[in-house]
C-alpha cells in the first residue's frame, strides 16, 4: 500500500487548508463559484458560502496543489462531491444539469406545497 494511502489512512480525507491559500485561490477565482457563477463578494450571505474545491478529489488521490483547487459555493461543492472529471468544464456541465434537475423538482413539488402551506397558516 502507498505511503500516501497508508497517511490518510490514519489521518482522514479531509485535507486542511490555510486560510491564507484559500483566501489566494479565492482571489485568483475573482471570489465566484466556478461551477455556477455565485458572486462571493455581492452579499455577507453569498461569501460565507464560498468553499475550496478540488477538482480532481484529494480523497481520491488528488494534489493538494492550487491548480487543482477551486472557488465552490457550498450547493455546488456538495453537488460535484468526490466525482471525478477529466476536466473543470466537464465537472461544471455535470454540477449545472444536477442544479437544474434539484430546481424542476423543488418547483414542481415543494413550491407549490410550501405556497399552500403560507396560505393556510395566513387564513
Amino acid at each position: 500500500m502507498p505511503l500516501k494511502h497508508i497517511k490518510r489512512l490514519f489521518l482522514g480525507n479531509k485535507p486542511r487548508i490555510p486560510r491564507e491559500e484559500a483566501l489566494k485561490v479565492f482571489q485568483r477565482d475573482q471570489f465566484k463559484c466556478q461551477y455556477c457563477g455565485l458572486d462571493g463578494l455581492a452579499s455577507f450571505e453569498n461569501w460565507m458560502l464560498l468553499t475550496i474545491d478540488h477538482v480532481h478529489p484529494y480523497s481520491r488521490g488528488g494534489p493538494r496543489h492550487s491548480h487543482n483547487q477551486v472557488t465552490a459555493c457550498q450547493p455546488c461543492n456538495l453537488i460535484k462531491g468526490t466525482h471525478h472529471f477529466g476536466s473543470i468544464e466537464d465537472a461544471r456541465r455535470f454540477v449545472m444539469a444536477k442544479r437544474s434537475e434539484w430546481r424542476d423538482v423543488y418547483e414542481k413539488e415543494y413550491r407549490p406545497a410550501a405556497a399552500k402551506a403560507a396560505g393556510a397558516a395566513a387564513g
